[in-house]
């Protein structure tokens, strides 16, 4: 098997893969690791989900970025802080409520709260607009760049490879049904290709004759430092 791209998700589905055995995998990355979106990615990881298996998926993937530094000996960055989600309308307070139920349902700690209990919660919290808040103690924040990192070395000491500048140029089927990928470096044969270029996914989809609808959308985030208690 294939993976082509080298952030987070790339090297997610590589240790999710060489975690269950799947060790004649490689990863082929046309410059270094997280060199696309991946080193500029908040890093937040949400509990608020609606739907079941959403929510199944953020619990363990918690779990997965809490023992992964212990299992590989590298930092991930990982920062239980908690989150607050506020409700300036009815509507946005009465789906707050009804989530409750939900996250019952999905194991999430959630606690819905009064303004009051929002400000004595965050204190710089100034919003008289406010109608209530949505509160997830075990959100938090990772260093996207270093779980990347952390996830190759797992994967790699499972058996799983790991190539670096090895742009992938082409694809086509073999007699057999296989996959031949050309690449940079050569060419590799495989039984399966997955792609996990992100930002690039439109030119990877090129490669093989589909028109993926998918362009990077501008955002911004900011970097506080941190507040005192």
């Amino acid at each position: 098997m294939v993976i082509v791209g080298g952030g987070c998700v790339g090297a997610g589905i590589l240790y999710g893969l060489a975690k269950r055995g799947w060790t004649d995998v490689a990863l082929l990355e046309r410059t270094q690791l997280t060199a696309g979106s991946t080193w500029h990615a908040a890093g937040l990881i949400p509990s608020y989900a609606r739907n079941i298996n959403v929510g199944r998926m953020i619990n363990k993937t918690i779990e997965i970025y809490e023992g992964l530094e212990a299992e590989t000996g590298q930092p991930v960055g990982w920062h239980k802080c908690g989150q607050l989600r506020i409700a300036n309308s009815r509507d946005r307070l009465d789906e707050f409520k009804s989530y409750m139920s939900v996250a019952e349902v999905q194991g999430m700690r959630a606690q819905l709260l009064t303004p009051d209990e929002a400000r004595k919660l965050w204190p710089l919290l100034d919003n008289k607009e406010m109608l209530g808040a949505l509160y997830h103690p075990d959100d938090g924040h990772i260093a996207p760049a270093d779980v990347t990192h952390a996830m190759a070395k797992g994967a790699r000491d499972l058996g799983a490879k790991v190539y670096l500048n090895t742009e992938v140029t082409g694809f086509s089927r073999t007699p057999g049904g296989e996959w031949l990928v050309r690449t940079n470096q050569g060419d590799i044969t495989c039984e399966h290709v997955i792609c996990a270029t992100g930002n690039y996914a439109r030119q990877t989809g090129a490669l093989l004759g589909l028109d993926i609808p998918a362009i990077p959308i501008l955002h911004q985030y900011w970097i506080t430092e941190a507040v005192p208690e």
